[in-house]
């Protein structure tokens, strides 16, 4: 399951002719995401051009020199809101791709169903000592865990020290299992962070990042690192555990549905 992205340069501007609306773009690495905000209501036709022109512009800030720009818009579940459909098609954004927020509540009881067909497994907290071997390791287990991802798969140790060094980074709550036949090498992993309660959501509970080496996949190692997670979650008091995953991801979205997670919310990302 992917991570939710992470941010190396953010920004916001207006748009002309649009009272209150602005672009918030984020660049991670060649690509850079931006939102719409503050539209809601302006839908007629001028409102959609002066968007989609702001958009057009956006992509030559010199923050973004260099990125492929992707409009972003968060979505209820089940309906997709008009104005960022509108402004994409206006924009030339032909593609899209879906990230879905999945959440489940916490704990998982101990006699789910799941926990029969988990396999047990030795997990142990991350060690982010340079000198450890578990960046190193980490990194090659995530590149090949995601080698066909377009974000999560390239994985540096630049982009691995910023993760590290974010506020919220807790050793604790990223999860290592090792390869018994391959020593220094990882079988997986689970990194889980926690977002603190805010005026309009709980505090919750996130699994961050899952990754299963190639080598071990279809031994039933992401059922049992998705549980660790959660259990470690749900060690710290929270409620509400939630992920993020494509919505073309059969394979996972039918283990998290047999885990009790259920769609929250859509997240939709235009393309040319």
């Amino acid at each position: 399951m992917p991570a939710t992205p992470h941010l190396h340069r953010q920004g916001r501007v207006p748009v002309a002719g649009v009272a209150g609306a602005e672009l918030r773009y984020a660049r991670r690495g060649p690509r850079a995401e931006v939102e719409l905000h503050g539209a809601d209501g302006h839908l007629e036709p001028t409102s959609v051009a002066a968007v989609a022109a702001a958009l057009h512009e956006l992509a030559g800030h010199p923050d973004l020199a260099g990125a492929a720009v992707t409009l972003a818009a968060d979505h209820p579940a089940h309906h997709l809101h008009p104005m960022p459909e509108a402004v994409a098609t206006a924009a030339g954004l032909g593609r899209h791709r879906d990230l879905l927020q999945l959440r489940r509540p916490l704990p998982v009881p101990t006699d789910h169903p799941a926990r029969r067909r988990a396999p047990a497994v030795a997990v142990r907290p991350f060690d982010p000592d340079p000198g450890a071997g578990d960046r190193s390791a980490w990194i090659r287990a995530n590149n090949r865990a995601f080698a066909q991802h377009p974000d999560q798969g390239t994985e540096t140790d630049a982009t691995l020290a910023a993760r590290l060094a974010e506020p919220w980074f807790d050793p604790s709550g990223f999860l290592v299992v090792d390869d018994p036949d391959r020593p220094g090498e990882l079988a997986g992993s689970c990194w889980t962070k926690v977002h603190p309660a805010t005026d309009h959501e709980p505090a919750l509970g996130e699994i961050y990042v899952i990754g299963v080496d190639p080598s071990q996949q279809g031994s039933g190692l992401g059922v049992a690192l998705v549980l660790a997670g959660l259990d470690h979650l749900a060690g710290l008091g929270l409620g509400t555990a939630v992920l993020f995953v494509e919505a073309d991801n059969r394979p996972a979205l039918a283990l998290y549905d047999r885990l009790g997670f259920s769609v929250h919310a859509r997240r939709r990302v235009y393309e040319r």
